[in-house]
C-alpha cells in the first residue's frame, strides 16, 4: 500500500575540512609566518578557508607583507563579516557541503536542479531503479491546520485520500508489470533487459513519488539557494527541505550564515547576493 510520510531527511555526508599542517608550510612559504592559525573550536574550517583564500587575495596575514597593507583585522568573526560587507563572493567557492536528501520528490528535485553554479548532483536514478513500495511526501498545505474552517478541513481530507489512492493505484501498476514481465525480470536475467523494462514502467508514476540524491554545493551557492528558495514564493517542498538545510549551515559555519535571520518563516540574510 502506497504510504505518505511527514519527513524528509537532510544528512551532511562531507563537509570542508582544512589540513593545518599544509596550510602553515603555504603560509611560512609566503613570508607570513606571524599569522597564527586558529583552532576549529574558534572558527569552523570551511570558514577558516575562505578567510584564507580572502587573505591571500591582498596578502593580508600581517602587517607589512604586503607594503600596501600597514593593519590587519585580527578578529577572524570580524574579518569574515567584513567579506560577506564587501561582496567578496568569490572566496566562499572554495568550501563545499555534500547533503544526502532523501524522501523528495521529483518535484523537488525537478525545482533543485536548475541551479548549477557551484552544484554537483547526482539524482537517483529511476531508469535503473524499480519501484515496488511507493513512498510519497503529503504537501503541508493538504495537512491538517488547527485554524482550519470546516469546509477546509473537508478539501484537505479530500485531497489526502485522492492523492494515496493515486499512489496506490501506481504501486498496484507496477505489480502488474512485474507479473507480466517476471522472467524478464528474474535475478538471473539480463540487466539491460531489465533497465529497458524499468525505464518503461516509470512512465506511470507520478512526479510526487520519494526517491532521494546527493547534492554537494559550494557556501556562496548554498547562501544563494538558501535565500531564494525558503522565500514564501517557492515551491512548497523545497521550502521544507531548505529550512532544513539553512538551520544546519547557520550552526554548523555561524562565521559564514549567521547573518540569516528567521523573518515569516523565510531565512534571509542580511549581506545579499555576495
Amino acid at each position: 500500500m502506497a504510504e505518505s510520510f511527514n519527513e524528509i531527511t537532510v544528512r551532511v555526508l562531507a563537509e570542508t575540512v582544512v589540513n593545518r599542517a599544509a596550510v602553515r608550510e603555504w603560509l611560512d612559504e609566503m613570508g607570513a609566518d606571524e599569522f597564527e592559525i586558529p583552532e576549529e573550536e574558534v572558527v569552523s574550517d570551511p570558514a577558516l578557508l575562505v578567510a584564507l583564500a580572502a587573505k591571500q587575495c591582498y596578502m593580508a596575514f600581517q602587517p607589512g607583507l604586503n607594503p600596501n597593507v600597514n593593519k590587519v583585522r585580527k578578529d577572524m568573526l570580524l574579518y569574515l563579516d567584513n567579506v560577506l560587507k564587501q561582496r567578496h563572493g568569490s572566496v566562499l567557492e572554495h568550501a563545499v557541503f555534500t547533503f544526502g536528501i532523501n524522501g523528495c520528490s521529483r518535484v523537488f528535485t525537478g525545482e533543485m536542479n536548475r541551479h548549477r553554479a557551484g552544484v554537483g548532483v547526482s539524482e537517483r536514478s529511476m531508469r535503473y531503479v524499480r519501484y515496488t513500495n511507493i513512498k510519497f511526501w503529503m504537501p503541508e498545505c493538504f495537512r491538517e491546520a488547527g485554524e482550519d474552517s470546516s469546509k477546509i478541513a473537508e478539501k484537505k481530507q479530500r485531497s489526502r485520500e485522492a492523492l494515496i489512492t493515486q499512489f496506490e493505484s501506481q504501486e498496484k501498476m507496477m505489480g502488474t508489470f512485474a507479473d507480466i514481465w517476471k522472467e524478464e525480470l528474474a535475478p538471473d536475467s539480463i540487466f539491460h533487459a531489465k533497465k529497458v523494462l524499468t525505464s518503461a514502467f516509470r512512465r506511470g508514476i507520478g512526479m510526487g513519488i520519494a526517491t532521494g540524491g546527493v547534492w554537494s554545493l559550494n557556501l556562496r551557492a548554498l547562501r544563494h539557494v538558501i535565500a531564494l528558495r525558503t522565500d514564501a514564493g517557492a515551491e512548497e517542498e523545497i521550502v521544507h527541505v531548505f529550512k532544513k538545510v539553512g538551520k544546519i549551515m547557520i550552526a554548523t559555519v555561524p562565521e559564514i550564515f549567521g547573518d540569516f535571520k528567521e523573518v515569516e518563516g523565510a531565512l534571509v540574510p542580511e549581506y545579499w547576493k555576495v
